[in-house]
C-alpha cells in the first residue's frame, strides 16, 4: 500500500468529520427534522472503520504484524458495519419522519453479527472485507428502496442522483464481496478513487435534501403558529397575495372572526399550561369542521379567523354553529370546566371587496356577539362595493 493511498483514506476521514459538522448545523436549523444528524454521524463512523480496515490493517499486514492487523481489521469492520446500518436508519427516518420500526432496528444486530463472525472465525482482512461488503450491498439496497419515495420537487433530483450513485456502489461492493470470498480482498487506488468520488456525491445530495427540509422548516415556522398549527398573520398575508384564490364572480367570500370567551379567566384560574391545552383542542375542533382549502389563522392570544372561499352566508353560518356547539361540548378536567366561543361572520359576493374591509366587518359582528351575551354568532353582509 502506498503512502499516497493511505493519506487518501485519512483525508476521507477528515472530510467526513467536516461533513458531520455541516449535517449537525443543518439539523439545528431544520428544528427537529429526523435523520440529518444521524447521516453525518453514521457516515463518519463508516469512513473511520473503512480507513482502519482498508488502510491501517493493510499497512500492518504488509509490515509483518498479522495479529495487530487482524485486531485493527476487526475493529474497523465492526465500525464500518455499524456506520452502514446508521446510514440506512438515517434515510428511513429522513424519508418517513418517524421512529424506527422493530424490523428496521434489527438491521444493527444482523450487521454486528456478520462482522463479529468474520472476526472470530477467520480474523483477517478478507473476512472483515466480506462482512463489510455484504452489509454495504444490503444497506444500499435499502437506501435505494427508501429514496424512491421522494418523488416531489425539489427532493426528486437529488434523490434520483443518490439512487444512481447507490447502484454504482452496489456494483463496486458486489465485485469486492466476490474478491473477499475468494481471498483476494484489498482495494486498489483506482477503486478507492471511484468509491470516494461516489460517496462525495452521495453526501452532497444528502446535504441538498437536508437543506431543502431546513428551508421548509424555517418557512413553516415563519408562517404558522407553533402552538396551534394555525397560520399566523404573515402566513395569512402570504396566502392572500392572490385574492382570486378566495373570491370569484360566482361564489362568495366569508371571513369568520372567532374569540374564546373569558379566556383570561382560564389562564388566571387554571394556569397557562391548561390555557395552551384549551387553544390546541379548540384548534383541533376548528380544523375538523373546515375544508382543506379554507384558511385557519391565529391572530394572537385567543383571537382566530377563518377565510372561506366559495361559501354562501347560510353555509358559513352552519359551519360557525357547528364549531360553536363542538367547542361548548369540550370538557377539561382538574377542576372540570368548559369553554365557549363567540363568532362574527362577514360575507361578500363582490370580487373587488378589500380584505381589510372584510376583517373589519367580521370584527364588528364579533363585538356584537360579545355584547349579546357571548357563545353566539352574528352575521354581517357586505353590500357596497369597495372604492
Amino acid at each position: 500500500m502506498t503512502t499516497d493511498f493511505y493519506h487518501l483514506l485519512i483525508s476521507d476521514c477528515a472530510l467526513a468529520a467536516v461533513l458531520l459538522g455541516l449535517f449537525f448545523y443543518v439539523s439545528r436549523v431544520s428544528r427537529g427534522v429526523r435523520g440529518i444528524t444521524a447521516w453525518g454521524v453514521a457516515h463518519f463512523v463508516y469512513s473511520l472503520g473503512a480507513a482502519l480496515l482498508d488502510g491501517t490493517a493493510q499497512t500492518l499486514s504488509q509490515s509483518g504484524a498479522p495479529e495487530s492487523a487482524g485486531t485493527v481489521a476487526g475493529v474497523g469492520g465492526l465500525l464500518a458495519c455499524t456506520g452502514l446500518v446508521g446510514l440506512a436508519w438515517s434515510v428511513i427516518q429522513f424519508v418517513h419522519q418517524r421512529a424506527l420500526h422493530a424490523g428496521e432496528r434489527a438491521l444493527m444486530p444482523m450487521a454486528v453479527a456478520l462482522s463479529l463472525g468474520g472476526w472470530l472465525i477467520q480474523g483477517d482482512s478478507d473476512a472483515q472485507g466480506a462482512a463489510m461488503s455484504a452489509v454495504e450491498v444490503i444497506v444500499l439496497a435499502i437506501v435505494i428502496w427508501q429514496l424512491r419515495l421522494l418523488r416531489s420537487g425539489p427532493d426528486h433530483v437529488p434523490a434520483r442522483l443518490m439512487m444512481i450513485a447507490c447502484v454504482a456502489l452496489v456494483y463496486l461492493y458486489g465485485r469486492d464481496l466476490a474478491h473477499a470470498l475468494t481471498g483476494r480482498y484489498g482495494p486498489n487506488p483506482s477503486w478507492v478513487n471511484a468509491d470516494l468520488s461516489i460517496w462525495f456525491m452521495l453526501n452532497f445530495c444528502m446535504l441538498m435534501l437536508a437543506s431543502f427540509r431546513a428551508a421548509e422548516s424555517l418557512r413553516q415556522s415563519a408562517l404558522f403558529d407553533p402552538l396551534t398549527g394555525a397560520l399566523n398573520r404573515r402566513g395569512l398575508d402570504n396566502e392572500l397575495r392572490s385574492r382570486d384564490r378566495f373570491v370569484t364572480l360566482e361564489g362568495g367570500l366569508a371571513v369568520v372572526a372567532l374569540d374564546l370567551d373569558h379566556f383570561k379567566a382560564v389562564n388566571d384560574h387554571h394556569g397557562h399550561d391548561t390555557g395552551d391545552q384549551v387553544l390546541r383542542r379548540f384548534s383541533d375542533v376548528v380544523r375538523g369542521c373546515i375544508r382543506s382549502d379554507d384558511l385557519f389563522v391565529r391572530l394572537g392570544g385567543e383571537e382566530f379567523m377563518l377565510v372561506l372561499r366559495e361559501t354562501s352566508p347560510e353555509v358559513a353560518h352552519r359551519l360557525a354553529e357547528r364549531i360553536r356547539t363542538q367547542v361548548m361540548a369540550l370538557e377539561f378536567a382538574a377542576p372540570a370546566f368548559r369553554v365557549t366561543v363567540s363568532l362574527g361572520i362577514a360575507h361578500t359576493r363582490h370580487r373587488q371587496t378589500l380584505f381589510n374591509d372584510m376583517m373589519r366587518l367580521a370584527d364588528e359582528a364579533l363585538y356584537a356577539a360579545k355584547r349579546n351575551g357571548r357563545n353566539c354568532i352574528e352575521l354581517r353582509l357586505h353590500t357596497a362595493r369597495a372604492r
